[in-house]
């Protein structure tokens, strides 16, 4: 899905009549598309395997990092990047600009899931974020923050399920 994606449904939501956004009110579908969208930040994830492709080599069936210190930056630059395209995608469909507590925490799920993702997956740029990481501790890491993570992005969505609109 896309964090971009996640933001709008959020906003729909919020401004859905009580218990109506996943039936007769935009976006029009469960909660848990929201959980899904959140825990896939498509668009930084697609930038990170292209900022991959050219600060790592492959040479014998090895990757190396040739750029460390840009694929360093490169991932603290996605996570602020994931931020921006929620903040970006809540104030377009937000045209008061009214935000809600929630929204603040809301805003954290998709970078953190692209870490998540990060550390599940190898090579990644997290490998130049924390290279002596042994792989179980990453993964299992990775795989408790998803669950919680898709746990908290649906109360979330159905929380805002139960709100009156917002104005």
């Amino acid at each position: 899905m896309s964090t971009y994606a996640y933001a709008q449904l959020t906003a729909r939501r919020l401004q859905a009549q009580e218990r109506t956004s996943e039936t007769t009110s935009p976006p029009g579908v469960a909660t848990y598309v929201d959980a899904f969208a959140a825990l896939v930040p498509a668009e930084v994830l697609a930038i990170h395997a292209l900022i991959f492709s050219v600060t790592t080599k492959v040479e014998n069936n090895v990757t190396i990092i040739t750029a460390p210190g840009t694929l360093k930056a490169a991932f603290f630059g996605l996570i602020a990047l994931s931020i921006f395209l929620y903040l970006l995608a809540r104030l377009c469909q937000n045209k008061a600009g009214k935000w809600e507590g929630l929204d603040y925490l809301r805003m954290l799920i998709p970078p953190a899931a692209f870490i998540g993702w990060t550390m599940l997956q190898r090579p990644t740029a997290f490998d130049a974020v924390c290279p002596g990481m042994l792989d179980a501790e990453r993964t299992v890491i990775a795989l408790f923050l998803g669950a919680l993570l898709g746990a908290i992005a649906k109360a979330f969505a159905d929380k805002a399920d139960r709100k009156p609109p917002s104005q």
